[in-house]
């Protein structure tokens, strides 16, 4: 029987786990899917698990999660039929079709399956679906990256390219992490947790992650630091951490120089004048855009 495993990477938006996705898939041993409708073979799958099975999940900003029950039932079962190459159903004990379905997917991109979606790290429901399945599936070793950033350097990169509200979004990163404090408590060593900055200083900390994915450790300079404190340099961006949120850095050790932005006078009005018109405007072309271009490529892979 071919090697089979599953590694599941939990963080939340814009703290890098593209960059770490793709380091792993490039020697061809790690896979993630060939097809979902999400951006950055993001699969949304244990989300809108918890949704068909109709498990609490909070609201997310900027979101559509969580997903409606039959939206999320119909999604799922399109998403196994086009990895799988075959219908998967739901059925009338969705719970387990659900969980045999992950299972297929470890296997048919096998040796390692990757899952990246960062909604999950969020969601309580989502991730104890996941702790099940793993459970069900015993014949399938995971292994969990946890993956954080510092908290002002991902609020500001989802402001600067999204205009997405740090003020809002910064209780969604401390609800993440908390969930992901839980976890490190449940799993051990079956669970690394590394700070996207420590990675671009010393990628060994990804060794016990590249052993159980069978792939070399990277370099230095796989990961650049351009993105670092890019917050300090805008004078516009007066956000302020709250103190809960700040805390919760301090214990994954951020220091306060990290941590603290001077307020301005002005920076709910820009926020307003400069987020307003482009979350109304300027993201759904954006979206339409990647829709597109997605559908083309799909076609142009079908015409091959």
């Amino acid at each position: 029987m071919s090697e089979t495993k599953c590694l599941i990477v939990l963080s939340t938006k814009s703290a890098g786990s593209s960059a770490l996705q793709n380091l792993l898939c490039a020697t061809g041993r790690v896979r993630h899917v060939a097809w979902t409708r999400h951006n950055e073979n993001e699969t949304l799958y244990w989300t809108k698990a918890a949704s068909v099975l109709g498990l609490p999940q909070s609201d997310m900003a900027d979101s559509e999660v969580p997903v409606p029950a039959g939206k999320a039932r119909a999604e799922l079962e399109v998403f196994l039929r086009r990895n799988l190459g075959r219908e998967h159903p739901l059925g009338d004990e969705p719970r387990q079709a659900l969980i045999e379905g992950w299972g297929e997917l470890c296997r048919r991109y096998s040796p390692v399956y990757l899952e990246k979606t960062p909604h999950h790290l969020h969601q309580r429901s989502a991730l104890d679906l996941i702790l099940e399945c793993r459970e069900q599936l015993p014949d399938v070793p995971f292994h969990f990256v946890g993956l954080l950033r510092n908290p002002m350097d991902a609020l500001y990169s989802m402001w600067d390219r999204r205009r997405e509200i740090p003020e809002v979004h910064q209780f969604e990163w401390l609800e993440a992490y908390r969930n992901m404090r839980r976890l490190q408590d449940e799993l051990g060593a079956d669970m690394t947790v590394v700070r996207y900055e420590d990675v671009i200083d010393n990628p060994a900390v990804l060794t016990p992650v590249c052993e159980f994915a069978g792939t070399p450790v990277p370099e230095k300079g796989y990961f650049h630091a351009r993105s670092i404190a890019k917050w300090k340099k805008d004078p516009r961006y007066g956000f302020v951490l709250d103190p809960v949120v700040a805390d919760l850095a301090r214990e994954f050790g951020y220091p306060d120089e990290e941590l603290v932005n001077e307020p301005t006078a002005g920076w709910r009005a820009y926020r307003g004048l400069v987020g307003v018109p482009f979350r109304a405007f300027v993201r759904p072309l954006k979206a339409r855009g990647r829709t597109i271009r997605k559908k083309l490529r799909e076609r142009h892979t079908e015409s091959l």
